[in-house]
């Protein structure tokens, strides 16, 4: 059975363990200020989750990471300096701004969770500060009531599970988007993996995530905009 490993060429260990800050790996693939590593701890940007920064530190010094992008199956690093293919490494995760993604994309999974179940209207696009739902009937009462659950949640420090399903369990006829997204990603790709924050919020993604709501931390924003054509955008920010 196929997984996330097979869908890069480097064994992702954030989507194995969020909290990995440390690891070590080797350079199978490098060139002017990039290195592609065997396995790697750095999330690449996806999925509106900003990439990770960091260093390497190899025999001969170190480098630093300033972003890691996804570029067909390989994750690239893009580093300070050159570094050279065949070099063991240890790689170091900038951890506070990790975290902080981290507190940010389980929050977004919980307010999609919790509009959805308001009739929010359809997600069009999303990312770690902002919701875009299109056609949308959202007021501000209903965005008042999320925001005052939301907070119950992470007051209640519910648990964050991660867990992997086939294709064929996963059942996404009712949302347009998480169909075009699940369509994207290949077909040997069997196994996929859930995030399920206590039954408040399940979807699939490969991104890094808190183990429980208490982490997340409460709301310090949660802002309703109106769009033309029907849209509606809500703004948030943690406290």
């Amino acid at each position: 059975m196929s997984s996330a490993n097979d869908y890069y060429t480097s064994e992702p260990l954030y989507a194995q363990d969020s909290y990995i800050k440390e690891f070590d790996a080797e350079v199978v693939r490098a060139g002017p200020r990039f290195a592609v590593l065997d396995r790697t701890a750095f999330h690449p940007e996806a999925g509106g989750q900003p990439s990770d920064t960091g260093i390497l530190i190899h025999e001969g010094g170190e480098v630093g990471v300033r972003k890691v992008m996804k570029r067909g199956r390989d994750i690239f690093h893009y580093t300070t300096e050159d570094i050279l293919v065949g070099a063991q490494i240890h790689g170091v995760i900038d951890w506070e701004p990790r975290f902080y993604n981290m507190r940010r994309h389980s929050a977004e999974h919980l307010l999609t969770g919790l509009f959805e179940e308001a009739s929010a209207g359809p997600k069009v696009y999303s990312d770690l500060e902002r919701l875009e739902f299109r056609p949308s009937n959202l007021d501000e009462e209903t965005v008042e009531r999320v925001e005052a659950q939301f907070d119950e949640i992470v007051d209640e420090d519910a648990p964050v599970r991660i867990y992997h399903t086939s294709r064929e369990e996963l059942d996404v006829d009712g949302d347009e988007r998480k169909r075009a997204f699940l369509e994207k990603i290949p077909r040997n790709i069997d196994r996929l993996r859930m995030v399920d924050i206590s039954g408040y919020a399940l979807t699939f993604c490969f991104g890094t995530h808190v183990r429980s709501t208490g982490e997340i931390g409460r709301l310090e924003k949660l802002e309703l905009q109106e769009q033309r054509k029907g849209g509606r955008v809500v703004y948030f920010t943690l406290a």
